[in-house]
C-alpha cells in the first residue's frame, strides 16, 4: 500500500508539473491515457515566448462522466455528436431516470443518449483556460469519483518535453529485409525489366520493413520517424493502427486549422514555423478534420495520405 501511495503522489507531481509547462507555453501538447479514454491537452507552439490559450479533449465519454463534469460547472461541447444530449442538464437526467423506474415505455430517449457512449461521437471539447483548468482539477483531485480511474493504476502521461518524474520510453523496433513478390516471380521466369537489367542478382528487388510498436506512439514520434526517412530522399510507405479509444481526437484539427490559417494569412514566410504544437515539421490541414490517418506514401519530396473517416 505504501508503494501505491507513493506512486499516486509521484503521478500527481508529474501531472501538476506538466500542466504548468503547458500554461507557460513550454509544452505545446500532452496526453493523459487511461484504460477508457485519452485526454489531450493542447496549447501553443512550446516556445515559451508568450502566453497561450489552452484547449482540452476527452476522446470518448459516458453519460455518467458528462453528468459529473456538469455538476462541477465545467462547460464543454460535443462537436461530433449529432443528438442534443449536450444540452441536457443533470436535473434532466435525474428526472428521466425516475421516469424509467415508473414506466419503461417512456425511456427510449434516455437510452438513445447512451448510444453515443464510448464512441467517437461522445468526444468532449473544453475551450479556454478556465474550462481546461477545471478539467485538470477534476483529473488531479477527484480521480476517485471517476469510475474508469478508480481502482486501477495511475494514467500514463505522454509529453514531447521532460517533466518531473518522467522517463524516456523506447518503442519496440523490428527490422527485416525482404524481396518484393514481383521480383521473385521475375527471377524464376527470367524476365527483363525496362532498364534491361535482369531481376536475378539485382539488389533493387529488396526492400526493408520496419515495425514500430508500443502501447501508444505519440505524433511527435511519428513525425520524427517520417522526417528521418524522408531526409535521405528515398521513397517509403507507412501504415498506422490508431488506438480505438483515441480515434475521435482528430476533431481537434478544426480549431487548430483555424488558428494556423489565420496565422498563415498574417505571415508571408512559414519557414520559421516551429510546427503544430511545437512538433517539428508537423502541419495541419482543414481537409484532415474528423479523419484518422491510415497511412502515408512519400515519393519525390511529397506525401500522399490515406484517410479513414471518424
Amino acid at each position: 500500500m505504501e508503494f501505491l501511495r507513493k506512486r499516486q503522489v509521484a503521478w500527481e507531481e508529474s501531472f501538476r508539473d506538466l500542466y504548468y509547462l503547458l500554461r507557460k507555453n513550454i509544452c505545446g501538447l500532452f496526453y493523459v491515457c487511461t484504460s477508457q479514454f485519452v485526454v489531450m491537452f493542447t496549447g501553443g507552439d512550446g516556445s515559451g515566448r508568450s502566453k497561450c490559450t489552452c484547449n482540452a479533449y476527452i476522446s470518448q465519454s459516458t453519460r455518467g462522466l458528462r453528468s459529473l463534469l456538469r455538476e462541477h460547472d465545467l462547460c464543454f461541447s460535443m462537436p461530433l455528436c449529432h443528438s442534443k444530449e449536450e444540452q441536457v442538464t443533470t436535473e434532466d437526467l435525474f428526472e428521466l431516470s425516475e421516469i424509467e423506474k415508473q414506466n419503461l415505455g417512456q425511456t427510449l430517449r434516455l437510452r438513445s443518449f447512451s448510444d453515443v457512449d464510448n464512441s467517437p461521437e461522445s468526444l468532449l471539447f473544453f475551450s479556454g483556460n478556465n474550462n481546461v483548468h477545471g478539467l485538470y482539477d477534476i483529473l488531479l483531485n477527484y480521480r476517485t469519483l471517476l469510475t474508469s480511474l478508480s481502482g486501477v493504476d495511475v494514467p500514463v502521461l505522454f509529453s514531447p518535453v521532460p517533466f518531473q518524474n518522467s522517463a524516456m520510453s523506447s518503442p519496440d523496433i523490428k527490422c527485416m529485409e525482404m524481396r518484393r513478390a514481383e521480383h521473385i516471380a521475375a527471377s524464376y521466369s527470367g524476365s527483363i525489366w525496362k532498364d534491361g537489367e535482369s531481376a536475378r542478382g539485382s539488389s533493387d528487388g529488396f526492400c526493408c520493413s520496419i515495425e514500430i510498436k508500443d502501447a501508444l506512439l505519440p505524433p511527435w514520434i511519428i513525425s520524427g520517424i517520417c522526417a528521418l526517412m524522408s531526409s535521405e530522399g528515398k521513397s517509403f510507405e507507412a501504415s498506422f493502427v490508431t488506438e480505438p479509444s483515441s480515434i475521435g481526437l482528430n476533431v481537434a484539427l478544426k480549431s487548430t486549422c483555424e488558428k494556423s490559417e489565420s496565422k498563415a494569412a498574417r505571415s508571408e514566410n512559414l519557414q520559421d514555423s516551429s510546427g503544430t504544437f511545437g512538433i517539428s515539421e508537423a502541419v495541419v490541414m482543414s481537409s484532415l478534420w474528423s479523419r484518422s490517418l491510415k497511412g502515408v506514401k512519400y515519393c519525390d519530396g511529397s506525401y500522399t495520405a490515406s484517410l479513414s473517416p471518424v
